[in-house]
C-alpha cells in the first residue's frame, strides 16, 4: 500500500511542513517541519529518486538559495545541500529528460534538470543536474532572458519535447522544443498571444498530451489550446471565464510583491498611482491552475474572492462548482490521486481538503492551520 506525503513551503514561517495525506479519508496528518529556511516559496519533487527542491522567493533575493532535500523513510526530509539559482524565480518545476516520468527524448542533449521562470529577471532558466540529482558544480545554467517581460510560469509537455512558458506583461505564451547536439537546452520555436492586458498566468499541459490550458492572472479567463505533439504548436479552441458578474472584479492590475499597482491597458503598461489613483478596491486576482480526476475538470482560483471553481474539461468548458475558500489562495495542488484538492491561504494560514466527486462537487474534508504563509505544496508517492 502506497503512502502520499505532502510537503508545504510556508514561506513567512521560514519552513517546510511535511504531512502525511489520508487519501481515504482526506485528512492531512503532520510528522515533521524543516525550519531556518527564509523565504521558501518554491518546491519541486524528483519522484524517480525522492529528491525535493526548495527555492528561496522574491525580488530582494539577487541569488537565490536553492535547497536540495532527500526524502527518507518515513518521509523525512534530510538536507543534502545547497546552491544558488541563476536569478529570483517565481516558478521552478523539475523537468526530465527521460525516466518515469516521460520516455527519453529523442535527439535532446543535457541531463535532467530545474526549469524556472523569473518575473523579476524577464527570464526562463534552466539548472542542469548530476546524476545524483544535485546542481552541477562548474556548470552554468543556460537562461534566456529575451522570451518576454515578467516570465511567471515554466513547464514541460509530458512527453518532455517541448516546454510552455508564460509572459504576464507581454501577454504571451512562449514555446520551446529541445535542443540538438550543438544547440543550447531549449530553443524558442514560437509563440502565443493571449488577449491584450489579459496577464498569461499558469499553463498546464493535458496528461496525454494533447491540450494545453492557460490561466490569465488580470482578466480571469481559462484558455483552452490544441497542442500539436510533432511542433508544439498551440490552437485556441475555448474560453470561459473564473468570475461572476456580481463578483464586480476590475480587471488589467498587477499586485504581488516588488510589483505595486500597475495597469496593464492593451499594449500601455503604467503606474496605477500616477494613472489610476492606486488599485481598485476589487482586482481580478487569478492564481492556481490544477486538473482533477484523470483531467475530466479543471480547478482555478481567485485571490480576490477567495474562490476555488471547477470546470469540466472538453469542447465547450463549462462551470461545474465553486466555493469560498481559503482567504487569499495562492497555492493549491491536486494530491496524486486525483480526487483530493488541497488549498492554502496565503491570509488565512491554513489549508482546507476538499474531496472532487465524479459530478465535480466539492466535498470540504479537512482544514489544518499552517505556519504563516502558505506558499507551495509538493507531494512525494511512496
Amino acid at each position: 500500500m502506497s503512502t502520499t506525503y505532502t510537503y508545504v513551503a510556508c514561506r513567512d514561517e521560514g519552513s517546510i511542513e511535511a504531512y502525511v495525506l489520508d487519501d481515504a479519508e482526506g485528512r492531512l496528518n503532520r510528522f515533521a517541519v524543516v525550519e531556518g529556511l527564509e523565504d521558501v516559496a518554491m518546491l519541486a519533487m524528483d519522484h524517480r529518486r525522492g529528491i525535493l527542491y526548495a527555492g528561496q522567493g522574491g525580488a530582494s533575493h539577487e541569488h537565490p538559495l536553492l535547497w536540495v532535500f532527500t526524502v527518507v523513510a518515513g518521509g523525512r526530509l534530510v538536507l543534502r545541500g545547497t546552491a544558488h539559482l541563476p536569478c529570483s524565480a517565481a516558478y521552478l518545476e523539475f523537468d526530465p529528460t527521460s525516466g518515469d516520468e516521460h520516455p527519453a527524448v529523442a535527439g535532446s542533449v543535457g541531463r535532467d534538470g530545474l526549469l524556472g521562470a523569473s518575473y523579476f529577471g524577464d527570464a526562463v532558466f534552466r539548472v542542469m543536474l548530476d546524476s545524483q540529482g544535485l546542481p552541477q558544480e562548474g556548470q552554468p545554467a543556460w537562461i534566456d532572458d529575451a522570451a518576454g517581460r515578467g516570465m511567471r510560469c515554466v513547464v514541460p509537455s509530458p512527453d518532455g519535447r517541448h516546454v510552455y512558458a508564460t509572459s504576464l506583461v507581454d501577454d504571451r505564451v512562449v514555446i520551446y522544443r529541445r535542443g540538438a547536439t550543438g544547440e543550447p537546452p531549449l530553443v524558442r520555436s514560437g509563440t502565443v498571444n493571449a488577449p491584450a492586458g489579459s496577464g498569461p498566468r499558469h499553463v498546464m499541459v493535458h496528461p496525454e498530451g494533447t491540450h494545453v490550458a492557460l490561466l490569465t492572472e488580470l482578466s480571469g479567463e481559462i484558455l483552452t489550446f490544441h497542442r500539436d505533439a510533432e511542433t508544439g504548436e498551440l490552437a485556441e479552441f475555448a474560453r470561459v471565464r473564473v468570475d461572476e458578474p456580481e463578483d464586480e472584479l476590475a480587471p488589467g492590475y498587477v499586485r504581488g510583491e516588488g510589483c505595486g499597482p500597475l495597469h496593464i491597458d492593451g499594449d500601455e503598461h503604467s503606474d496605477a498611482d500616477e494613472q489610476d489613483s492606486g488599485l481598485p478596491e476589487r482586482p481580478m486576482w487569478a492564481a492556481g491552475l490544477m486538473h482533477a480526476r484523470g483531467a475530466n475538470y479543471i480547478l482555478a482560483t481567485e485571490r480576490t474572492t477567495s474562490a476555488l471553481t471547477v470546470f469540466d474539461t472538453g469542447s465547450q468548458p463549462r462551470r461545474r462548482a465553486r466555493t469560498r475558500t481559503e482567504e487569499r489562495p495562492r497555492a493549491a495542488a491536486v494530491a496524486p490521486g486525483r480526487e483530493l484538492v488541497l488549498v492554502a491561504g496565503e491570509l488565512s494560514g491554513h489549508i482546507s481538503v476538499y474531496r472532487i466527486t465524479e459530478h465535480g462537487i466539492l466535498n470540504p474534508t479537512q482544514r489544518v492551520a499552517t505556519g504563516a504563509r502558505p506558499a507551495a505544496f509538493e507531494f512525494y508517492r511512496k
